[in-house]
């Protein structure tokens, strides 16, 4: 299976059809998800526990791919995520609302799986749909 394949089935197993328990078949076992200011989550179990709060909170969460580069063992996807906050995520408090943000996600494979994620995403956007934060440059 190609590098990018396993990130495809990766995103569409365990975000889009909200089977997070699934994660650790597509995670080394020393799996790093490095998410900028919300920290640096390390351990396979630990990188499926952070998905199944994501999509525990956002529990029909879809990350529609808009496009796709790969290199080597890398892998780098931009996505636009959706979904209805019901859950408590980030200190944010669902309540219904619809989320809606923007993602840049670097993934590097060993043996045909993931062994770490750069996730670059849009926290200002998911604050300001949440209705969490407006920042005062979005109108």
């Amino acid at each position: 299976m190609g590098q990018e394949q396993v990130v495809l089935d990766f995103m569409d197993d365990v975000l889009n059809n909200h089977n997070p328990t699934n994660a650790g078949k597509y995670l080394t076992e020393g799996m790093a998800w490095h998410g900028g200011t919300v920290g640096t989550v390390a351990g396979r179990d630990n990188v499926a526990g952070l998905m199944g709060a994501v999509v525990g909170a956002i529990p029909e969460l879809h990350a529609e791919l808009q496009d796709m580069a790969v290199q080597d063992d890398k892998v780098v996807v931009r996505l636009v995520v959706t979904g209805t906050l019901q859950g408590d995520l980030l200190g944010v408090t669902g309540t219904g609302q619809a989320v809606r943000w923007d993602a840049i996600d670097y993934y590097r494979l060993e043996g045909g799986l993931i062994a770490e994620e750069w996730a670059g995403e849009d926290f200002t956007a998911f604050l300001n749909t949440s209705g969490a934060y407006r920042a005062p440059w979005i109108q």
